[in-house]
């Protein structure tokens, strides 16, 4: 709770209270910010659609959504909120699942003004956070007119390969063709292609993303496609993702998550822009840019039935390559310099600086989990520093990195072992990185490693795994 006291909590105020039925529609609504709504207008607001109301955020991009589609609380600092015949503000904000018994029935969320304090200058010094790499921090950042906060110059780039994808992404961004983005989890795929929207002719219009993997596939077919009046019963008509994405871009991740009869649907969108909601006979038309990512090597799907050859080839026209960290660790002095910027303000600490052996330990790692898992690291450390230090040591990351190099054996220690063990040890940490890959969700995690489910569950019984502990 550490970083909710540095926050709402340490202020003693909150601005807003919403709370929201599964459906999305306003239960209640307090706002004791004139820039949100004065206390007549909240009252107003109540029985409509939150994303009515707030039509910059998505179920994606709102806190009080990702809130109940997790199951868990959702923070976010520096969300851009914009009220229709209201001028935008930047809020920090953070939503609660409400439940009865074990189902998810709303949402509530708490959230506060930003302050617009300008930053402070940071002086040259030692080992020196560049104020270069603060430059790039503008992570939070939502224009009013897009949903992608990232643009080029945020990427982070010192590594040549890492330079050759981020130099691609005019290319790509250049023209209407659908673009494939590749990497393992956490090496900033979302980043990559919030960057192709902003650098594109698209810039304005918007921006939505969708986790293939977040959501069930019965749900997923009407997300994308939306729904006609009386398709099923008590079915309302609703645009789907690819219609509410017109004139912008749709970035759906992890698509080989995606049911491949799903796969095979929009397959006909990429080949000629239309589609059918379900139940209707209409056919629509959008005109829209589709990034799709994947978390594993497009052939391993392919082979693994995940992932169909026509959609492949339809989407690799234009691909980017995003290296994983463990091969461009020049960029991890820089990744950490922004961590520390970023999380000063979040532990209300004034760390200006990094010692040597705590870059030197952080490139010898090979990182596993990638950008996120560094990024864990270096938020873990800045947790527990001194209030009065001014230099972040391997001293206050060492906890947290010995739990993650404990994870995965060395060389030599598996040189050491009979082929039984090595065999033995080498499947649990297989199964341990699926899990963190996916946090914890097991049905993924099977996926990934081309498994039936159930078969998945009777290994992480029998290495002792508890998927629970990647959650989060």
């Amino acid at each position: 709770m550490e970083f909710l006291e540095a926050s709402i909590f340490q202020k003693g105020y909150i601005d807003g209270i919403t709370i929201l039925n599964l459906d999305g529609e306003i239960l209640f609504s307090a706002k004791f910010n004139k820039k949100l709504s004065n206390l007549d207008e909240s009252q107003q607001l109540i029985g409509q659609k939150f994303l009515d109301v707030y039509p910059n955020l998505t179920p994606q991009s709102s806190t009080l959504y990702r809130a109940m589609q997790f199951g868990r609380p959702v923070y976010e600092e520096k969300q851009y909120l914009k009220k229709r015949g209201k001028d935008g503000i930047l809020i920090t904000s953070i939503s609660f699942p409400i439940k009865n018994g074990d189902r998810i029935v709303g949402a509530i969320d708490l959230s506060m003004q930003e302050s617009e304090e300008e930053e402070d200058e940071l002086p040259e010094g030692r080992i020196e956070l560049s104020r270069d790499s603060f430059h790039r921090d503008r992570t939070q950042k939502l224009s009013a007119s897009a949903s992608a906060a990232f643009h080029t110059e945020d990427i982070i780039a010192v590594d040549q390969k890492m330079r050759q994808a981020k130099d691609y992404i005019s290319v790509v961004a250049s023209c209407d063709l659908p673009v494939m983005l590749c990497g393992e989890t956490g090496t900033g795929k979302d980043v990559f292609a919030q960057a192709i929207h902003n650098a594109s002719a698209r810039r304005d219009g918007p921006f939505i993303a969708q986790n293939c993997a977040a959501i069930p596939d019965t749900l997923l077919e009407s997300i994308l496609f939306g729904t006609a009046k009386g398709a099923f019963t008590g079915a309302v008509e609703t645009k789907g993702l690819l219609e509410l994405a017109d004139h912008g871009t749709l970035f759906l991740d992890e698509l080989n998550s995606m049911p491949i009869y799903l796969q095979s649907k929009l397959l006909r969108v990429l080949q000629d822009g239309t589609f059918r909601s379900i139940g209707s006979t209409e056919v629509k038309r959008s005109d829209l840019k589709i990034i799709a990512a994947l978390n594993q090597d497009p052939i391993h799907e392919i082979a693994c039935g995940h992932l169909r050859q026509d959609i492949y080839y339809r989407l690799s026209i234009m691909s980017i390559s995003i290296p994983p960290l463990r091969e461009r660790k020049e960029d991890i002095q820089s990744f950490v310099e922004t961590f520390i910027k970023r999380h000063n303000k979040t532990f209300q600490k004034q760390i200006r600086y990094v010692s040597h052996e705590l870059i030197q330990r952080l490139q010898d790692y090979d990182w596993p989990g990638n950008v996120r898992e560094l990024e864990h690291i270096i938020v873990y450390g800045m947790s527990v520093v001194s209030g009065q230090a001014d230099t972040l040591t391997f001293a206050d990351v060492e906890e947290k990195f010995a739990q993650l190099s404990r994870t995965f054996s060395s060389a030599e220690k598996i040189l050491s072992m009979s082929l039984n063990q090595a065999v033995d040890g080498y499947e649990r940490d297989l199964i341990h990185r699926a899990l963190f890959q996916s946090k914890g969700n097991v049905s993924e995690a099977a996926k990934a490693l081309c498994v039936p489910r159930q078969t998945l569950q009777r290994k992480i019984k029998q290495h002792g795994l508890d998927p629970a502990a990647f959650q989060g």
